[in-house]
């Protein structure tokens, strides 16, 4: 009982540690000057701000020069990152004010302010938006990686893979890099080719020189095995990624996920439970209640689950869109109609893979499953091979009856990982127990001799 009570006094301070930092990023040194008409009161030359400024040296610096349309870029780019780093949404808030200025001191010729604005909208969920923000950006600055790269992943977002692949391929023609073939290995993953995937991204391990590339490309290939049930080359792939940057959250996150798929419960909590402490991303804080609830501590994970809650308002009052990463939670946390709802909205503004699977997956839980079942093999037309995914579908076509089909794909699930999920894969355990129970205990029919009439029929699609 005392442990249990640590826990929550833990969980507790961590929170308000959080909340305190969110009010103390409203200081002097984070504090945005306002909207300041541009060329209307100072026709003085414009001092530029010094290179690598801070963002509190950027800020005083605006003060002083508020027509320098750089330096607002510059600092909005800052506020960007700082906000991502640190999960910390309010400061996306003032980085739409910063870029705003920019762009009303120079709305044309300013393709940092629009690539700002491109990664803005991405990072708040606003895939079409971003998109139209790159191709402002690279109308400006057509050869910009950065734009080109942001473009290709807002593309895959939405669901649009052809375009996607072009617009990586034609990347690659004009300057091969890792960034480029990182895509061009994820939509091989996407189209069912994941033996291409990895062929791929090792050549993207070749062209990675910058620090930054190398922890895309060894965490993209911790992923990729990850998925693939390869859990000593994820381990491996996991561990150069911390090699690089022992910090790196994707890698670390992996790195948990790789130990529980191993049957490493305890072990892979605290190292969730560090990062989650360390970078509260949403994700993060969701998958440790998992982890505490496959091992029993239900008022641990109730903690974190409602730490998850609080981040998603926050971030939706500060411009993010939410409405997947919470039907995803809503649908396997017991808020069925809720799921429903936001998953729906969400298809309205984007049909890619994960989307048409949130939507197939709250239908499901809300009993509806013969409506789902369009939906999960919408998201199943590429052939991409995910443990979830295969779950998902396996539950739906079990709910309509189709007990063969349901069977196969929930065996294929477990099979490719028998730990997909804290929560989820007991129950497909379970299921495909109950599945194989009432196929042997059915009686046999008497067999039917085929004439020269009849012909076999093709499983359904």
């Amino acid at each position: 009982m005392r442990t249990r009570l640590l826990i929550v006094v833990g969980t507790f301070m961590t929170a308000l540690a959080m909340t305190l930092g969110m009010v103390l990023y409203f200081g002097r040194d984070n504090y945005t000057p306002p909207p300041s008409p541009p060329r209307a009161l100072d026709h003085g030359p414009i001092v530029l701000a010094p290179p690598n400024a801070s963002i509190g040296q950027l800020q005083d610096h605006l003060r002083k020069q508020p027509r320098d349309y750089e330096g607002w870029a510059r600092l909005g780019v800052s506020l960007i990152e700082r906000g991502h780093d640190t999960v910390d949404h309010t400061l996306y808030t003032q980085a739409d004010r910063a870029l705003a200025n920019s762009l009303r001191i120079e709305p044309d010729y300013n393709d940092v302010a629009l690539r700002g604005r491109a990664r803005l909208a991405y990072l708040r969920n606003d895939f079409t938006g971003a998109l139209d923000w790159t191709d402002r950006a690279l109308s400006v600055n057509a050869r910009d990686e950065s734009s080109n790269l942001l473009r290709i992943d807002s593309l895959i977002s939405l669901g649009h893979y052809d375009e996607a692949l072009l617009a990586a391929k034609e990347l690659h023609a004009m300057d091969p890099s890792a960034g480029s073939v990182i895509r061009l290995a994820r939509l091989s993953e996407l189209d069912g080719d994941a033996a291409r995937a990895k062929v791929l991204l090792a050549h993207a391990g070749e062209l990675a020189t910058a620090k930054a590339d190398k922890l895309q490309v060894f965490t993209a290939q911790g992923d990729l095995a990850l998925r693939q049930g390869d859990f000593t080359a994820a381990t491996a792939a996991y561990r150069e990624a911390r090699r690089t940057d022992p910090a790196y959250p994707p890698a670390v996150a992996g790195t948990a996920q790789t130990l529980y798929a191993q049957g490493k419960l305890a072990t892979a909590i605290r190292w969730y439970r560090d990062l989650a402490q360390r970078v509260p991303e949403p994700e993060y804080v969701a998958e440790l209640g998992d982890l505490y609830t496959a091992a029993g501590k239900n008022v641990s994970a109730a903690s974190q689950y409602d730490v998850v809650s609080t981040w998603q308002a926050i971030a939706a009052e500060n411009g993010v869109r939410v409405t997947m990463d919470l039907a995803n939670f809503a649908a396997d946390h017991g808020k069925h109609s809720l799921a429903l709802r936001l998953a729906k909205a969400e298809w309205k503004k984007r049909q890619s893979i994960e989307v048409a699977d949130a939507v197939a997956w709250a239908l499901h839980v809300s009993g509806k499953d013969k409506e789902a079942l369009p939906y999960a093999n919408r998201a199943a037309r590429t052939g991409y091979k995910d443990a979830t995914l295969l779950y998902h579908r396996g539950m739906i076509e079990r709910g309509v009856g189709n007990t063969a089909r349901a069977r196969a794909l929930l065996t294929q699930a477990l099979r490719l990982n028998p730990r997909f999920s804290p929560v989820q894969a007991p129950l497909a355990r379970e299921a495909l127990a109950e599945l194989k129970k009432s196929t042997s205990t059915a009686k046999p029919t008497k067999a039917t001799k085929p004439t020269k009439a009849m012909k076999p029929t093709k499983p359904s699609a």
